[in-house]
C-alpha cells in the first residue's frame, strides 16, 4: 500500500534560518520529513544520530561548509543523495564550487535564488545512473 511507506527524510542545511525553513516548509508540504542544521558540524552531530535519504547543503557555512561536509561524508553514506545549493562565496567562483561539489557526490548543485519546485522534482526523480 503506497500510504503505508515511510515519508522520505531530508537533511536541509544552511547558515541563513530563513533559507532554511523555508525550505524545510517546501519540502515538508512536499511530503518529506525534514530535520535542519545551521552548518556541516551541526549536519555531522545529526547524521550521527540518524540516517537521512537525501541531503540538501549550502556550499558556503560557517564553522564548516558544505564541500567540507561532502568529503566527511563521502564514502561512509553512498546511498543518501546529496543536493548543493549556493549563492556564492568568498574563495571560488560558483562555477567551480558547484563542480567540486559535484566531484565530492553532489547530484546538482543549484544557484540561488532557484525554485523549490525544481529542488523537490529533482528529489523525487530517479537517482541518475553512474557516468550518465
Amino acid at each position: 500500500m503506497e500510504n503505508s511507506r515511510p515519508k522520505p527524510t531530508v537533511l536541509v542545511v544552511d547558515d541563513v534560518p530563513t533559507v532554511r525553513e523555508s525550505l524545510a516548509i517546501a519540502l515538508e508540504d512536499a511530503g518529506f520529513e525534514v530535520a535542519s542544521a545551521g552548518n556541516g558540524r551541526e549536519a555531522l552531530d545529526l547524521l550521527g544520530q540518524r540516517e537521512f535519504d537525501v541531503l540538501v547543503t549550502d556550499m558556503w557555512m560557517p564553522e564548516m561548509d558544505g564541500l567540507r561536509l561532502l568529503k566527511e561524508i563521502r564514502g561512509t553514506r553512498p546511498k543518501m543523495r546529496v543536493f548543493g545549493v549556493t549563492g556564492g562565496g568568498p574563495r571560488l567562483t560558483i562555477e567551480t564550487m558547484s563542480s567540486l561539489a559535484e566531484v565530492w557526490g553532489a547530484e546538482r548543485v543549484f544557484l540561488k535564488p532557484f525554485d523549490d519546485d525544481e529542488l523537490i522534482a529533482a528529489i523525487l526523480a530517479p537517482r541518475p545512473a553512474k557516468g550518465a
